[in-house]
């Protein structure tokens, strides 16, 4: 997983690097609630620092930050640490897609590295 993780990070910042026509860093928070029903489950927060690059068709990005999780019922929040690494890709005028890994890394001690893959494809018309 380790070697995954390092191998992914230095794709995309390899092709960060690469004569890149616009770069930027940036800021991102996102705060959620979820539930089922009328039963509230938990909130979460999450703010990543983050830094995107345009090679060609490709947006590779990488983004870390810390997370916040607050479960029902109970006093105090969880807390995370979390990385995230992918590419948005232009396959045509109409047509794009986007690529990602996710690590969560859970600051508690034995505890395992959650980890999520996911890939869009959409249509623009």
């Amino acid at each position: 997983m380790k070697q995954a993780l390092a191998l992914s990070a230095l794709a995309v910042l390899g092709a960060a690097s690469v004569a890149p026509a616009m770069a930027g860093p940036y800021l991102t928070t996102k705060v959620g609630a979820k539930g089922e029903g009328s039963d509230f489950d938990k909130s979460y927060i999450e703010t990543r620092v983050g830094y995107e690059t345009k090679y060609g068709n490709l947006k590779p990005y990488i983004e870390v930050g810390p997370a916040w999780e607050m479960k029902d019922g109970e006093d105090s929040a969880d807390s995370f640490g979390q990385l995230e690494i992918g590419t948005k890709i232009k396959l045509t005028d109409n047509i794009s897609s986007k690529v990602k890994a996710e690590f969560t890394n859970p600051n508690e001690s034995g505890a395992d590295m959650e980890w999520k893959y996911e890939g869009t494809l959409t249509y623009e018309f």
